[in-house]
């Protein structure tokens, strides 16, 4: 290969998309299993790819996406590899001894676990692991050495106080939604999500009604605040939607537009994105209430992110309806409807 300074070929969005796969070809890959024994045994859905991380009033440094699948489990459970991998980083592993201690694979991430160790820190023995040692004999750090193999089922470590493994599907920076990617067995979903309150916005203002149909004219935003469940959640259990968005209808419900589903978590988006997706309001994490404000009139998937308003300009006066939409990424589906007037320009 000639080196130059001269610039090369771009690479394409397409040609990016290729080399990061698919979700069919994920999960075509490797059979599913989850992360615990028995392997085919059904667990509890604790948290899904796009759900907003943090609290944008409170650190709005530290917010993000969730960029993986939690799966609950009990303190000091083993949780096992998913599928073989071979580890391919010169340092796989991360924050030992730390909530978020974890390993990384070439294409599988587990977080929350304490590495090679049972609940009280007592080495597993597997040599695949090499653990460094204070002067008093205290683990201090833990290595898994580049070309060291693993299969489906072999134990990774033990759940440390969060319960659960954060188990990420996708090479890093290009994590995919693993519920697509996984196909994980005996999972099931017949609950449609649940919406909460929708607010619109003219400007920075809130004119949401407080009668059956209110007057507006011109850009509007719009906000819905929703989550979704599996089959077998709790009932205090509030998980983010696979995608969102609205449509306009007519006073008698019949379309004016198509349904814009204008966010969609199949692929983790990048950080800048969080305030795209997520209005005001909006927070999540291992404490506190749990609220996902989606802002339906942002466009927001894969890479991609943008503002966006509804301009009802052009729209005759009358009565129409807004409708906005919440789907899971089992094809469930539900909706809001709620009555606007549109005034004269």
């Amino acid at each position: 290969r000639r080196l130059s300074v001269e610039p090369g070929p771009e690479i394409t969005k397409g040609q990016i998309a290729e080399l990061r796969g698919t979700a069919e070809q994920f999960r075509n890959a490797a059979p599913a299993r989850w992360p615990y024994d028995p392997p085919q045994a059904k667990r509890d859905i604790a948290g899904t790819l796009g759900e907003i991380r943090g609290d944008p009033t409170t650190d709005p440094n530290n917010v993000h996406f969730h960029n993986g699948l939690d799966i609950a489990g009990s303190y000091g459970e083993v949780a096992r590899f998913v599928r073989d991998e071979k580890v391919l980083r010169p340092i796989a592993t991360e924050l030992f001894g730390d909530l978020r201690e974890n390993i990384r694979m070439p294409t599988m991430g587990y977080i929350h676990i304490r590495l090679g160790r049972d609940q009280n820190q007592r080495p597993f023995g597997d040599p695949r692991f090499q653990f460094s040692t204070d002067s008093n004999g205290k683990l201090i750090d833990v290595r898994v050495p580049r070309g060291s193999s693993f299969k489906a089922g072999d134990p990774i470590g033990t759940l440390n106080p969060f319960n659960h493994v954060h188990l990420i599907a996708g090479r890093a920076g290009s994590e995919m939604n693993a519920l697509d990617a996984l196909i994980l067995p005996g999972i099931s979903d017949k609950k449609p999500p649940i919406i909460e309150k929708v607010t619109v916005f003219s400007g920075n203002t809130d004119v949401t009604p407080t009668l059956p149909r209110f007057s507006i004219t011109g850009e509007i935003t719009i906000v819905m605040r929703a989550y979704d469940q599996v089959d077998g959640n709790a009932a205090r259990r509030k998980l983010g939607l696979y995608q969102a968005g609205y449509q306009l209808l007519r006073a008698d419900k019949s379309p004016l537009t198509d349904t814009q589903w204008t966010i969609r978590f199949d692929r983790n988006p990048p950080t800048a994105a969080v305030p795209f997706a997520y209005a005001t309001g909006s927070r999540s994490g291992a404490t506190g209430e749990t609220i996902f404000n989606y802002a339906v009139t942002n466009h927001v998937e894969g890479d991609n992110y943008s503002k966006g308003t509804l301009d009802l300009t052009p729209l005759d006066p009358g009565d129409y309806i807004i409708r906005v939409w919440a789907g899971d990424y089992f094809g469930n589906n539900s909706y809001m409807d709620t009555p606007i007037k549109v005034s004269k320009r």
